[in-house]
């Protein structure tokens, strides 16, 4: 198969920038793309987000996000009521920085028909306090991707993993988190294939499981191996529990795989005893509570009760013990009564 030019098509033609196809091919998603070459398509017109969006065929919004990234990248420039075409090189255009992508104050707020406003420039920016640093802007990831190979290679494996083009925030969450938090690239890419392998795949779960591996001093591929393998244990284990007391089956959260992992893995229950253990929190408290069950089943384990005929034995013990109290002073109660007032409920 042969493929030829349609000349006819070069009766209109529309300058590119080398620098589109140079730094931000590989950077910039494909909406972001489709963005910048409609607005190189009508640059000197005047236009705003929404007529991008509808002749897109996109959300405003997404418009929006789209051009915050070439501004960023110092490809185009703001203007107060519409979007500016490039300027010649002779001009002078006020620099874009970091603060022009914060959220305005409801007093700054731009006007419906504008898509972008520019602040109005300070001598001293405002100080933030934050936990975190903010995230680098486009421009700044452009770069360090040019210039460390490894981080070209983290946002090439990323795109992989997630079967999609990663966007500018999913970039600069992966950068955070390789400068700030300190992880290597080869660890930070285990964190996102276990990710994606337990369907979340999404910037936010990664984000707060790469900062727990930070603080965890996860920072080898041994390290790394060994805690997805003490988590995919404790996933296992939620399962197993989900199956055994009956529940929907279900993407376990933070919670139950730390009490599964705990219950089968750690204390060493049977299945046999954990559902006992969510028969009497059932009989005593009208539904499962999870940090109920823990409780019983921290006390069986500081106890040394590990068959159901250890349980059964000290539930006679204590029914022997309510009769002779009958006897003796006249007092009732139950068995129920005793469980619900000698199991102190915790959290975890």
């Amino acid at each position: 198969m042969e493929y030829n030019i349609n000349l006819g098509i070069w009766q209109s033609v529309f300058a590119v920038p080398s620098e589109i196809v140079d730094q931000h091919i590989k950077l910039a998603g494909a909406a972001q793309l489709k963005v910048i070459l409609w607005f190189l398509r009508h640059a000197g017109e005047n236009f705003t987000v929404d007529d991008i969006a509808q002749a897109l065929s996109m959300q405003s919004a997404d418009v929006r996000d789209c051009m915050q990234y070439w501004v960023q990248t110092g490809v185009i420039a703001v203007s107060d009521h519409t979007i500016a075409p490039p300027q010649p090189e002779n001009t002078v255009v006020k620099s874009v920085t970091e603060e022009t992508a914060l959220p305005l104050q409801a007093s700054q707020q731009p006007v419906p028909s504008a898509p972008i406003v520019t602040e109005t420039p300070v001598e001293t920016p405002k100080t933030r306090i934050m936990s975190r640093p903010e995230k680098p802007d486009a421009k700044y990831i452009a770069q360090r991707t040019i210039e460390d190979k490894s981080i070209e290679y983290l946002m090439h494996s990323a795109d992989e993993i997630f079967g999609r083009m990663t966007s500018h925030n999913d970039k600069a969450t992966l950068l955070m988190i390789h400068e700030y938090d300190g992880l290597p690239v080869e660890v930070i890419i285990m964190l996102l294939q276990y990710a994606c392998s337990i369907g979340k795949c999404n910037m936010r779960y990664i984000e707060k499981m790469a900062i727990s591996w930070a603080d965890e001093e996860i920072n080898t591929l041994e390290a790394a191996d060994n805690k997805i393998t003490q988590m995919t244990k404790g996933r296992n284990a939620a399962k197993v529990v989900q199956r055994t007391i009956g529940t929907e089956e279900h993407s376990p959260t933070e919670k139950e795989t730390f009490l599964a992992d705990c219950w089968l893995n750690q204390w060493k229950f049977s299945t046999d005893m954990i559902r006992k253990a969510y028969e009497i929190c059932v009989d005593t408290k009208g539904k499962y509570f999870s940090g109920y069950v823990n409780s019983i089943l921290k006390r069986w384990h500081h106890d040394g009760i590990f068959t159901i005929e250890q349980v059964n034995k000290e539930i006679s013990d204590k029914k022997q013990k309510k009769s002779k109290k009958k006897d003796t002073y006249g007092a009732t109660y139950s068995i129920e009564e005793y469980e619900s007032t000698s199991i102190v409920d915790e959290e975890w």
